[in-house]
């Protein structure tokens, strides 16, 4: 291979192929040569061993690099070559094309950076690597389906960083610990529901045989009075087992799918744009920041974020947190562009499970003190029966349900299923049209999750039903079904324990919602559309 000392006289940008499957799967190969030959033969740049790789020809292809930073691709005469699926004998590649070695061969992703690539995939990587593999591996859906299955835990163990495993590892570890305690609760629970059942069978049978005997109405009164108490014993025990599934099913419709981004004007109404160079890329500033600039000519600027609300009113009132209603106000970047008058403009869209279109919210009003905050979208009221909130605060030991969207887009597309995803890549979908298919799909349905409560303050509920990131503004539910706090947080240090804001604090902004002076940067309900970029194209 090339020595690397020689890379520079190609210009800035670097060439990589990633091996993602054959004998070299998982390895990054920096391309250096002007003309890189791919093949079995001694002397090629990206060489196969003949004997593992029996679809590679010694003289496969070739990749030319052009003086322009472009690269030409072109297939040994007779031999066989794919780009992205189609079968070709040259073309010019782009950054991330995914080219087969004849049929049934060796798969590579071809990359080409401007910075050093990273030695560890993300998590964004991986799935991609694995979508693709599965994609161009496998003709039929089933196929495709287990080439994920089994690549993917692969790739997630063996590629990313420590972190991520380590983050991974973890919450294996959580779910099975809670799966053990949730099947440990249900054998106690169906224990002592046959137990209960025995008594009762064993005393109904001591009545038959002694029904004879018992010549004393009153003595025969106080035995069917005891029948009739142990019979409604099990009965409450069985609609115990039962109330966690009725809870879900009946507030599932209520608790919806918020999707979000923001972007910053100038009081003339010129929105805050990145700066391009001359290639049409972002440029980056010191600390590895991107450049932007009011009289930039790049796309504006756009945060983008998830969360989760629920429906407490008819009209179409929803709580959620201040941070997610208002989140710039949590963003150290977005206060130090506020203090320069720059003003936040937002689009926020709520999805109900089972409606196929989104609806538009409004800001209502936020606590200044609590991390709740209320939004209106009228159009939800017909479609969901609103939350009932709890008048009586929880204990110490109380189980609660917690519903929510957790990890966001990330999460509803790992529940959609592998056909769906393999579907839905093939269109490149941008950050808003993944949740219209999501939703068209009827795929948007929030997770649910089983806890015990571990301590009530006038500030928090702390309890240990599983959530993270995007669960925040879910409600937690009591057994009668009743909001009784609002989730807002989790302790990174103390896993397993979750943050949620007293229904009281809820109570109280919705009394004093007309008008509660929102904090700085607010948008008020009546605030204009967003800028352009927000909205798709």
């Amino acid at each position: 291979m090339t020595d690397a000392r020689n890379a520079g006289t190609h210009g800035a940008l670097e060439a990589v192929v990633l091996h993602l499957t054959g004998p070299f799967r998982g390895i990054r190969q920096h391309l250096f040569s002007a003309d890189i030959e791919v093949g079995t033969a001694e002397d090629a740049d990206v060489r196969f061993p003949g004997s593992r790789a029996p679809q590679v020809a010694r003289r496969h292809a070739t990749i030319h690099r052009h003086p322009d930073g472009t690269f030409h691709l072109r297939a040994a005469e007779g031999e066989s070559l794919f780009v992205n699926g189609a079968a070709v004998d040259e073309a010019y590649l782009a950054s991330g094309d995914v080219l087969a070695l004849g049929e049934g061969g060796p798969l590579l992703r071809f990359l080409i950076l401007r910075d050093a690539p990273e030695d560890y995939k993300s998590l964004g990587e991986a799935l991609r690597d694995c979508v693709d593999c599965a994609r161009h591996g496998s003709r039929n859906a089933l196929g495709r389906a287990a080439t994920i299955l089994r690549t993917l835990p692969r790739d997630l163990v063996t590629q990313t960083s420590p972190s991520v495993r380590v983050l991974l590892g973890t919450l294996a570890l959580l779910l099975v610990v809670a799966v053990t305690a949730l099947a440990a609760f249900g054998i106690r629970l169906e224990r002592r529901i046959a137990a209960e059942g025995r008594r009762v069978q064993a005393v109904e049978e001591a009545i038959r045989e002694r029904s004879e005997a018992l010549a004393d109405p009153q003595l025969r009164a106080r035995f069917e009075e005891l029948a009739e108490a142990l019979t409604e014993r099990v009965g409450a025990l069985e609609a115990l087992s039962d109330a966690g599934r009725r809870i879900v099913r009946s507030a599932e419709p209520a608790v919806v799918f918020l999707q979000g981004a923001y972007g910053w004007t100038a009081e003339d109404g010129r929105p805050l744009r990145h700066v391009v160079g001359e290639e049409g890329r972002a440029r980056i500033g010191p600390g590895g920041v991107p450049l932007t600039s009011l009289d930039g000519d790049g796309p504006p600027v756009a945060s983008q974020f998830t969360g989760s609300a629920f429906l407490v009113r008819e009209d179409g009132l929803l709580v959620t947190n201040r941070h997610v209603a208002l989140p710039w106000t949590v963003d150290e970047a977005a206060r130090t562009l506020a203090g320069r008058g720059l003003r936040p403009e937002l689009r926020l869209l709520a999805y109900a499970p089972g409606i196929h279109e989104a609806f538009e919210t409004s800001f209502v009003a936020a606590s200044p003190t609590a991390d709740v905050a209320l939004l209106r979208a009228p159009g939800l009221a017909s479609h969901a029966d609103p939350l009932p909130l709890g008048d009586v605060a929880p204990g110490a030991g109380d189980e609660v349900l917690v519903l929510g969207y957790p990890a966001g887009i990330n999460a509803l597309l790992a529940r959609s299923g592998p056909v769906f995803v393999d579907s839905l890549m093939r269109s490149r979908p941008d950050f808003w049209k993944v949740v219209e298919e999501l939703a068209a799909a009827e795929l948007i349905r929030p997770l649910a999750s089983r806890g015990i409560v571990g301590q009530v303050t006038p500030a928090s509920v702390v309890y240990d039903a599983e959530t993270t990131r995007g669960g925040s503004g879910g409600p937690v539910l009591s057994l009668r079904g009743e909001v009784i706090a609002v989730t807002f947080g989790i302790m990174q240090d103390f896993g397993g324990s979750n943050l949620g804001v007293p229904i009281e604090e809820v109570r109280r902004l919705i009394l004093d919602s007309a008008p509660l002076p929102a904090p700085e940067g607010a948008l008020s309900p009546d605030a204009g559309s967003p800028p352009p970029g927000l909205r798709e194209p």
